[in-house]
């Protein structure tokens, strides 16, 4: 695994669309294990990087044979810099993917017809790291600092309007050799990711959550409108079985889960690996906060309205988008439908 990830923004799915039409794109596999029965229906998952513990509910559903439960055959293809799920399933060589509702809702807004389906996480783990010695405490002391960070990603935008700051943006590398010699550079990561590797060299490192700044997408799988359409009762089926997944990986045996993800990318050792988890558990990324309706799978139809409106308002979105658009709550399990706060 690279210590860092690349956000999918809507301008680079799109920009490269007619490319993938053409040429199409290799990508690694990891298949469930042993051949599967003919009866069972065959199903490609397209995550957004290599194996790794933000993929685990996956994983776990995979090899506890959740998905043949429910009479699917699921392969998961590993993503990666140029992964581009979105593409993926607006072309139909996945039937589902991996990615941030962000990201629809950007290209719901250029008219690629992709639905979200359920929160593989209620928050994202994205932030900005810095060294505690810059003085740095909260996103108002972010005025004037340069970033590291994906030139042109909508956070930055909304950051900087939010808390009447100016940011200085340096295209991030992917690295964190500039990171670890330049004590007053802020670096774009992922919580459950680049402070390991920062600490692992002996330095010490703090994170800002975007989710503390308002910019708060759900992680999610999607899947087309089309597709949803077409297969109803797979959607349901893959979406119940991913959630049992994830509820057993977050909080019940997740060895062989962890096993297999650890084949399939050498980078993840178990001392990562439990970091990571521990970093899900700690910040509530997976189950979110029950106080305010947050439950794992769950997506709030007002909170993604929200963000619609958020996204609308700095000029992202090419046209109108409704929640309709990204969201159709009818293939969630009942009792993780999306609730109002309270109720």
């Amino acid at each position: 695994m690279t210590p860092s990830r690349t956000p999918r923004y809507a301008q680079v799915v799109l920009g490269a669309l007619a490319a993938l039409v053409l040429s199409g794109c290799g990508e690694q596999r990891s298949a469930a294990p042993g051949p599967a029965p003919a009866k069972l229906e065959k199903i490609i998952l397209q995550t957004d990087w290599y194996a790794q513990p933000e993929h685990g509910g996956f994983y776990q559903a995979l090899v506890e044979g959740y998905y043949r439960d429910v009479g699917l055959d699921v392969e998961i293809l590993q993503g990666g810099p140029n992964a581009i799920p979105t593409q993926k399933v607006a072309l139909g060589t996945a039937q589902f993917a991996v990615g941030r509702t962000d990201e629809l809702i950007i290209a719901a807004g250029r008219g690629i017809p992709v639905v979200a389906l359920a929160a593989l996480m209620q928050r994202d783990p994205q932030g900005v790291m810095f060294h505690p010695e810059s003085g740095i405490r909260d996103f108002k002391d972010l005025e004037g600092r340069n970033v590291m960070a994906v030139p042109g990603a909508a956070w930055l935008t909304l950051v900087q309007l939010k808390f009447g700051i100016k940011l200085s943006v340096t295209p991030l590398d992917f690295g964190l050799s500039r990171f670890l010699a330049d004590k007053r550079l802020v670096q774009q990561c992922f919580v459950t990711n680049e402070p390991f590797y920062i600490r692992q060299q002996g330095v010490d490192v703090g994170v800002l959550l975007l989710s503390e700044a308002g910019i708060d997408p759900y992680r999610i799988w999607f899947t087309s409108r089309d597709y949803a359409a077409r297969r109803p009762e797979v959607v349901r089926a893959f979406t119940a079985a991913s959630i049992r997944g994830w509820r057993e990986y977050i909080d019940g045996d997740r060895q062989d889960a962890d096993l297999r993800i650890s084949q399939l990318n050498q980078k993840m050792t178990p001392e990562f690996i439990a970091f990571s988890v521990d970093a899900m558990r700690a910040n509530r990324l997976v189950h979110g906060d029950p106080a305010k309706g947050e439950l794992l799978g769950r997506i709030d139809p007002a909170r993604l309205g929200a963000e619609i409106q958020r996204l609308s308002a700095i000029g992202v979105l090419d046209r109108a988008v409704a929640l309709a658009d990204v969201f159709d709550e009818k293939f969630l399990p009942e009792d993780v439908r999306a609730v109002r706060e309270g109720k």
